[in-house]
């Protein structure tokens, strides 16, 4: 087997076990009827809290207009919190509601348990082996992304 088929088989293993292990995180995703893109802007306010509606827009690759629609969406469901700018009341920043970042926790819970209660069924050899693999492919990714990220852009 060439380099080529080999990725096409991990990608259709790695494809494969996250569909199977992320089902307690989608339930609850699901459950609470929110959107792919919805889910993005609590997952990115959770790590940029106060985040103006422009950067958030430019992080998703979303018109303003569009994440004004959604944002609008995620402050009646009590997930998100508009507040103006002490020092520039023309920008407003967005915040998780304590709601929301309990829904995101609930999620990640969720999630972390099944996945648990998966790598519980595998013997410590094949534990072991996948660890290797997992920090292997993070390292790789690490590199990668610095390597994206210090590429000057080429106009093309």
């Amino acid at each position: 087997m060439d380099n080529e088929e080999m990725i096409e088989r991990i990608l259709k293993a790695y494809a494969k076990a996250v569909a199977l292990a992320d089902p307690g995180r989608l339930e609850r995703w699901v459950g609470l009827g929110l959107t792919t893109t919805q889910l993005r802007v609590l997952v990115l306010l959770r790590r940029e809290a106060g985040a103006p509606a422009g950067l958030l827009a430019e992080r998703l690759r979303i018109t303003p207009s569009t994440l004004t629609r959604i944002v609008d969406r995620l402050v009646r469901l009590g997930l998100v919190r508009r507040e103006e700018d002490s020092a520039d009341r023309r920008l407003v920043r967005h915040y998780l509601t304590a709601k929301g970042d309990q829904t995101l926790a609930e999620m990640k819970r969720a999630g972390r348990a099944f996945v648990v209660k998966i790598l519980s069924q595998l013997p410590r050899h094949k534990l072991e082996r996948l660890l290797h693999a997992l920090e292997d492919l993070s390292q790789a990714a690490e590199t990668a992304e610095s390597k994206v990220v210090s590429t000057p852009e080429t106009g093309s």
